[in-house]
C-alpha cells in the first residue's frame, strides 16, 4: 500500500465552486479535475459518443478515441 499526502491546491479558494454545464447543479471542482465541468450524474453527457473505427468499423467508445481500436489495433496519428 502506498501512502502519500495529497498536495494539490487551488490558486484561490473561490476556484473550487462551479456549476454543472449540463444541469446547473452546484459542484466542487478538484485540481486537475477530468470531468470537464460536469457533475457525476451528467458525466456521461460530457463524453463523446462512440465512433466507428476507420480501419475495421467496430465502434470505439468516446473516452477511448485517443487510444485507438482494441479490435484491430488501429492508432490515430498525431501531428
Amino acid at each position: 500500500m502506498l501512502l502519500f499526502a495529497d498536495n494539490r491546491g487551488f490558486p484561490s479558494p473561490d476556484d473550487r465552486w462551479s456549476r454543472c454545464l449540463f444541469c446547473g447543479k452546484e459542484i466542487v471542482l478538484l485540481p486537475e479535475d477530468r470531468r470537464g465541468g460536469s457533475c457525476f450524474d451528467c458525466l456521461v453527457l460530457s463524453v463523446a459518443s462512440p465512433t466507428p473505427c476507420p480501419s475495421c468499423g467496430v465502434p470505439i467508445p468516446g473516452e477511448d478515441r485517443g487510444v485507438g481500436c482494441a479490435n484491430c489495433r488501429w492508432y490515430p496519428l498525431r501531428d
